[in-house]
């Protein structure tokens, strides 16, 4: 008769777990005899409970396994907090973060028990249940215990600090001070946490050999610090120009980019200027990549994508609402260039969304910008501008671009809202008879009539809608207005039901035309977070 191997008894209880019963395959791994076991097989049925959220499940066969003289390794301790580490919701779960703790103090024994016989064991030695366990801190916001496991570690030698570790200290406090308002200790006044685990990394460069910044190491301690107070977030700056290769106003740009700019690291350089409101300097940081980017390069043409170019948008649309008058122009000109780029390069996370075209429309309202308004509604519809050229005339139905399908998007509420707001900017009467010639056109009364239309998007449609009928009455014949006054009743009784939803909805950042504070600050923001 042949021996029952581990292997093969790893392989049957995958097969029973993937049948759905990992009731059986416990109690066939606890009753097959202790030759066909080891730890490696323990793991694998701890890795099947946990990849199930069967988290309690998975403690229960650790206990089993060490009641059974099976030592656990890393990679035991690595299975079950990464296993608990996808936990969301922790208030639910508070006997498994009891569980947590527990697995942290085991592998700190497990550590010291290897550092005095197995000096040298570096795969033993390792972070990787330390950085799941920095992460379930951080989302518990416990800030004593994420430092508390920094401070156990090593300064030097196999179980010091690495990149995944540093990134897994930046991340656990970025997570609390997004959970947390509360001011920094007495003992922490002088310099920031992100401050001072960035100091330590430097600290890791100059001592510890091999140990070198990488892109995501750069990113987790930018987005930190940009969380931060103001000389924080002047360090993440230092960071951008010093590692990123960012030329600040005035300096000579490098010819080309840093080999750290990724996706992610631009992301959060972007998000640190909008949320210090340099949203000069974000655009200025913006243009320097644009400009240096080779898209025939595999790992270049993937570094600038469509959250990007929100971000930039959303700097100039910014830097309208403070009176910048050409904000509009050059919004146009980055979109324009989205279009172009993918048209050529094929890039789909380029192509302009029906966002980026809000964003566009949010900052030509701003500038009071009619023409490049329409440039864009163009590109958004397909609808030729030419089709308004002269409103009094009767209109047939619009001529449409010759292009491809896909990339047209249909008007909807957000997008009149930021048109007819555009046009009462502009104060031109030919302006409100091209919105009521385009309401007609997309069937702005289809809309309003849709059940499921948003409440608020209807009340910021009807708003600038009555403003703009009422204006038109004796410019337009009696009977093109007569077509239009149903719809100012529709407008009107929207307005009358609309009052509560539009106080429940007022708030900032609530929606798309409106992205700053109230101070007139950007939020932060995660468009292309890769940790997330």
């Amino acid at each position: 008769m042949k021996l029952l191997k581990p292997y093969d008894l790893a392989l049957e209880l995958q097969e029973m777990c993937g049948q759905g019963d990992m009731d059986g395959a416990i109690r066939r791994l606890q009753s097959t005899p202790r030759d066909a076991q080891n730890t490696s097989v323990w793991n694998t049925m701890i890795s099947l409970c946990t990849n199930a959220g069967r988290y309690k499940r998975a403690y229960e066969v650790f206990t089993d396994m060490k009641r059974r003289g099976f030592s656990p390794n890393v990679a035991t301790f690595s299975t079950l907090l990464k296993g608990l580490s996808q936990i969301d919701d922790w208030s639910k779960h508070s006997k498994q973060l009891a569980n947590a703790h527990t697995l942290y103090g085991y592998y700190m024994d497990h550590v010291r028990s290897v550092k005095y016989h197995e000096p040298d064991n570096a795969k033993e030695l390792s972070t990787v249940p330390l950085v799941f366990y920095l992460s379930i801190l951080g989302e518990v916001g416990d800030r004593q215990k994420i430092f508390d496991v920094f401070f156990a570690m090593d300064s030097e030698g196999l179980f010091a600090p690495d990149k995944y570790l540093f990134c897994s200290m930046f991340d656990a406090i970025t997570k609390c001070q997004a959970d947390s308002n509360d001011e920094m200790p007495a003992s922490n006044t002088a310099k920031s946490d992100a401050k001072y685990i960035w100091l330590q990394v430097e600290k890791a460069i100059q001592k510890q050999r091999g140990f070198e910044l990488d892109s995501r190491v750069i990113g987790a301690a930018i987005r930190a610090l940009t969380r931060g107070q103001s000389s924080d977030q002047a360090l993440a700056l230092d960071l951008a120009t010093k590692h990123l290769g960012f030329a600040m106003p005035g300096e000579r740009a490098t010819f080309r980019l840093s080999r750290f700019l990724t996706p992610w690291t631009l992301d959060v350089t972007l998000t640190l200027c909008n949320t210090m409101q340099k949203y000069r300097l974000c655009v200025h940081f913006m243009r320097q990549v644009m400009e240096r980017l080779h898209f025939d390069k595999a790992h270049e043409c993937q570094i600038i994508d469509r959250s990007h170019i929100h971000k930039l948008l959303r700097a100039h649309s910014a830097l309208a609402r403070r009176g910048s008058l050409d904000e509009s122009l050059q919004a146009l000109e980055v979109l324009e260039w989205c279009i172009e780029n993918d048209a050529v390069h094929q890039l789909p996370k380029l192509r302009p969304d029906r966002q980026t075209y809000h964003l566009l429309f949010m900052t030509c309202w701003r500038n009071g910008d009619w023409t490049r308004l329409m440039r864009g509604f163009e590109l958004m519809t397909g609808i030729r501008a030419t089709s308004f050229h002269d409103p009094n005339q009767a209109q047939g139905s619009p001529k449409l671009l010759e292009r491809a399908a896909n990339s047209n998007h249909s008007p909807d509420l957000e997008t009149m809202s930021f048109i007819m707001r555009a046009a009462l900017a502009t104060k031109s009467v030919n302006h409100y008879k091209h919105t009521m010639w385009l309401a007609d056109c997309v069937d702005l009364r289809a809309m309003f009539q849709n059940p499921k239309a948003d409440a608020f998007l209807r009340t910021r449609v009807a708003v600038p809608l009555i403003r703009i009928i009422n204006h038109l009455r004796g410019e337009v014949p009696a009977e093109k207005y007569l077509t239009w006054h149903h719809l100012l009743h529709m407008a009107e009784e929207v307005m009358r039901d609309g009052e509560r939803a539009t106080e429940e909805h007022q708030r900032p950042l609530g929606r798309s035309w409106s992205f700053e504070g109230k101070d007139g600050t950007l939020p932060h923001t995660s468009d292309n977070d890769p940790g997330r």
